[in-house]
């Protein structure tokens, strides 16, 4: 009777405990907080954007691949493809706020800029799967063979999608949810940047095989024509636009390039050790400095590195968090 006893009282310490949410530790309310979403370690650290004070870091221990921020500002989606759902946390009490049960097989995650959807890229379904903030899914569009960029434009009613593996890109009206356009890519297209107003598309990649992708493709932002190249060597991935011009990141020659608004090229600089992602801010881009574990911050205007900050281990994608 004495050892039924016990395991009932193991049992419920178990049920109490082993249920509980995991939670980590809160991140101090600041006008703008930095995040860096780390592959190797796997963990999420969190900076002041402008004095690079480290606020937090959260040591998931989970495989996450990236994570993106809700409308509120304070909720931070994590994914992975080997992971079957997606968790949500509120970084200023560090608390797990959502599960989403999707599945294995996301590889990407956009916030609508309506406000209203997160599209899902799932690499298992060949789908962009639209879940709404509650978690409730509320469609799916059929595109490609592994759906791994996403971009969008400023309504929310275009959505952009890169194929990595089959050569294609697709514009989807979100409302309809349907393809309206499809065109052809390189194989290994990756990240793009929408310049809307100017009616471009640029894109990214790494190449092919032995062939290593050296330049920028440019496209038509309405149909897909293909338009012209501007040279990025090696393997441009990353793109951030600011008022100051065009910025690319290529993480094959570890090279920051910069073209005025003229599509002219006016400078570059070395920028970190294999650098996966960029983001811009406060006249500052920031830098994912994969290899050395590392954010490099680059003056925009003198494309100069005035910082670096220590992170997790292969940071890979980059955040911010405004107004908090």
């Amino acid at each position: 009777m004495r050892r039924v006893c016990l395991f009932l009282f193991i049992l419920g310490l178990y049920l109490v405990y082993g249920c509980e949410k995991a939670a980590f530790p809160a991140v101090p309310k600041r006008p703008q907080i930095l995040v860096s979403v780390n592959v190797k370690g796997e963990s999420v650290a969190f900076f002041d954007a402008k004095t690079g004070a480290t606020l937090a870091e959260w040591k998931v221990k989970k495989p996450i691949q990236g994570a993106a921020l809700l409308r509120d500002q304070r909720t931070l989606l994590l994914y992975g493809n080997e992971l079957d759902r997606v968790y949500l946390y509120d970084i200023h009490t560090g608390k797990e706020a959502q599960e989403w049960r999707t599945g294995k097989g996301i590889v990407r995650a956009l916030v609508s800029n309506k406000g209203d959807a997160v599209f899902l890229a799932d690499e298992q379904q060949n789908m962009i799967r639209i879940f709404k903030e509650n978690g409730q899914e509320a469609g799916k569009i059929a595109v490609g063979d592994k759906p791994l960029t996403l971009l969008q434009n400023d309504a929310g009613t275009l959505l952009y999608v890169i194929d990595f593996r089959n050569m294609k890109a697709y514009i989807v009206q979100v409302g309809k949810r349907r393809v309206i356009h499809t065109f052809s890519v390189p194989k290994f297209a990756v990240s793009g940047l929408l310049r809307e107003k100017e009616g471009e598309l640029w894109i990214g990649g790494h190449g092919s095989g032995s062939t290593v992708e050296t330049n920028i493709h440019i496209y038509s932002a309405r149909t897909g024509a293909f338009v012209k190249t501007v040279k990025a060597p090696v393997m441009p991935v990353d793109f951030a636009e600011t008022k100051g011009g065009i910025y690319v990141l290529s993480h094959g020659s570890s090279t920051l390039w910069k073209w005025n608004d003229s599509g002219e090229l006016e400078s570059s600089v070395i920028a970190g050790a294999n650098p996966f992602a960029m983001i811009a801010e406060n006249g500052r881009l920031y830098i994912a400095s994969y290899d050395s574990d590392e954010i490099y911050v680059v003056d925009e205007r003198t494309m100069k590195v005035v910082d670096r900050w220590k992170t997790g281990k292969g940071p890979f994608q980059l955040l911010m968090a405004k107004g908090g």
